[in-house]
Parts: C-alpha cells; structure tokens; sequence
C-alpha cells in the first residue's frame, strides 16, 4: 500500500472497572503520531459494549464497508477474535488484537490477517499454579467474583498446580452475585476458606470486590495463615489497620532486574495503554518499511522495543519470549505505596506446550469479553 492516506479502525470495549477504552485511545494515538508528517491519518473508533461477537462483527463491517478502514485495531478477546477469524480472512485487513489473555490464543484457528498483542495471562497463572505448590504445599484454592472466574484462569492454574506434583488438590469458590449489577457477597466465599483451610489462594478479583476481599482477607487474619497470590488487578485501594502480602506475577519479554521493578510495574499496571502504544508504534513501523509489501506483510515482519522488551505480534511466535516473574508486594491498602520485591523468574509454557493443546481441545469457558470489559 503506497497510500498517502492510512485509516486505523479502533474497537473500542467498555469497563466499568477502569477506562480502558480511553487509555487503549490514548496510547494508540502516541504510538501512530510518528506518522503525521508521513500520511494522512484518520483513527474511526467503534465502540463495542462488553466486547460481544455480535457488535464487534457489526463494528467490523462497518470500519471496511463505509470507512474502508486499512488496518482495524482494538480490543477484544482470544475468543472473539477466533470466532471472527473466517470474516477477517474474507475482508482481507490486518486485524490486531489486544488483551490481557484471559483466553487462550489457538494459532492453529487464526489466520494471516490476524495479529495478537498480549501479556498473556493464561501464561501467568499457570507459572504462579506451579510455584504455589512447590513453595506451599498441595492444597491451593481458587476463589473468584463471577465475572473474573469465566476464563482460562482456573484451567491454567490447575494445570500449572498439577505439572509441580501429583496429588494436588484446587477447590474454588466463587462469590455469589444474585444482582449483576452489584458486587458479590465476598464474605460467602471466606466461608468456603475456612472449611477448607488451603496452603495457598489464588484470588481473581478485581475493582470494587478486590477492595472488598483484601479488606476482609486481613480482617480474617488469613493474611497471617494464608498465603494469597492474584494478578496484579487484585491490588485495589482498601483500608485496614495492618498490611497484607500479594504475590502477583509479571509478564515481560526481557530480563527484569529489582531497580526496574518499581517503573516497569506502573507501566503495566495500564496494559491497555501500553498495549495501545504498542500498537501504534507497530503500525508506523510497518507503513515505514513497508516499500512494496502489503500492510499485512509489513505488520508480520514488524518489532518493536519497549518497557517491556521486544514486542512482535505475529500470532504463531507470539508468547514464545514470554518472561514471567513472581513479585511479592506489601502495602497497607494505598496503590501509590506498594513495596514490591521481585523474587525470581518463573518458570511457563508457550502456546506448543502439551497443558494448552489438551485445554483448547475442552469445551471453552464461557465469558466472550475481554477481562475487565464488564
């Protein structure tokens, strides 16, 4: 494409949770504006609600019919992007998703039009599953809000739990959520904790819950009994008189020493700008070196360096120089005064790995937004 003119079409999925629409945007924005003094660039956002099949198909056929969009961005889950991957061969755009990678990506559905850019959650739980046994002990526990369990997440814990010893044990609870517009009653599932009285926790929460559950967590004094382990979305602000210990995993495609921990978490602690970035920068790459390629071409061939190392989105390589540390934070309840220590690489998996081939060959979990989009 020798255009003077790029359109980049943008869906955009919603969270009550945090403004990830806007920071994907804001990013995005950043990262393409190398490109203003080379063509003239049109961004189209098309918002997609929770990030559903049905609106971003719609949102998909409208971007190429009347916008006639020459690169299509967003957000949108593993999910949805394979249950769109026919439509996105037929209308022959790079398509480039972004998410955290609460589902698990299967190449083997994508195809050439199709880009991933994630830090790979699945990849994550896994590891921590993994470590939680060999540093704890056999009986782990998984304990969710409704909107954070509908994932890869216990299937990858699971696996990763089983790959450290036999004769693990992972029970979970999930907190009940009679209203779905409201929170879930938390307190039910500390019921289930102490029944079952687990070496470790893994908790998913996040938001208005996750305040809720570390409040509770202390209050309890599990804190002092139970080790808790989360993605780093469960260190909400909460309040209570003594400070709680999370082991929360970090993924990365270089190596990370302690004096970079502090930087590189903040960055990460907004994926969906650093992922819009990243985007943006991709994109300008690939329109730079593109000379007789297509886009497509261009975008597969394309690297970029950034907080978080080298960054490619082809989808058949993509997790395959995945870093995953483990880090310990101490905090009393306020985000800005965390003290984390980086306690060591973990050991994962990659997309090839046995534990991803047996789980995508299941019956999928259910939940089609990306995590947060809630």
């Amino acid at each position: 494409m020798t255009t003077k003119k790029l359109t980049v079409g943008v869906l955009l999925s919603n969270s009550s949770i945090l403004p990830m629409a806007k920071h994907f945007s804001t990013g995005l924005k950043n990262g393409l504006k190398e490109l203003n003094q080379e063509v003239e660039l049109e961004i189209v956002p098309e918002f997609i609600g929770q990030g559903s099949r049905e609106l971003a198909e719609a949102a998909l056929t409208k971007l190429v019919s009347f916008d006639d969009a020459d690169v299509i961005t967003g957000i949108v889950s593993n999910k949805v992007g394979i249950d769109l991957s026919e439509k996105i061969a037929n209308i022959k755009r790079p398509f480039i998703m972004n998410n955290i990678g609460e589902h698990l990506p299967d190449p083997e559905k994508f195809n050439d039009y199709m880009f991933l850019n994630s830090i790979h959650t699945w990849q994550q739980l896994w590891s921590i599953g993994q470590w939680g046994v060999q540093t704890f002990g056999k009986k782990g526990m998984y304990v969710s809000g409704l909107y954070d369990c509908g994932y890869s997440f216990q299937s990858m814990l699971s696996a990763g739990m089983e790959s450290a010893a036999g004769g693990v044990t992972m029970p979970f609870a999930i907190a009940p959520t009679p209203n779905p517009k409201e929170t879930g009653d938390i307190a039910a599932v500390f019921e289930h904790i102490h029944i079952y009285k687990p070496d470790f926790i893994l908790a998913t929460f996040c938001g208005k819950e996750a305040e809720i559950f570390l409040t509770q967590y202390v209050e309890q004094g599990l804190h002092k009994t139970t080790p808790l382990l989360g993605l780093p979305f469960l260190l909400e602000p909460f309040t209570t008189a003594e400070p709680v210990e999370v082991y929360t995993t970090l993924s990365l495609n270089c190596e990370l020493k302690q004096e970079q921990l502090d930087e590189v978490s903040q960055v990460m602690a907004n994926p969906f700008t650093q992922f819009g970035f990243e985007t943006g920068l991709l994109i300008a790459q690939a329109v730079k070196d593109q000379g007789g390629k297509s886009l497509q071409k261009a975008l597969a061939e394309a690297a970029i360096e950034t907080a978080r190392g080298r960054v490619e989105i082809e989808p058949r390589s993509n997790a395959m120089q995945s870093r995953v540390y483990l880090v310990k934070n101490t905090f009393s309840g306020i985000k800005d005064e965390i003290s984390r220590q980086l306690i060591s690489e973990l050991e994962t998996i990659n997309i090839n790995h046995e534990d991803v081939q047996r789980i995508n060959s299941q019956t999928s979990s259910f939940w089609m937004n990306p995590y947060l989009g809630i």
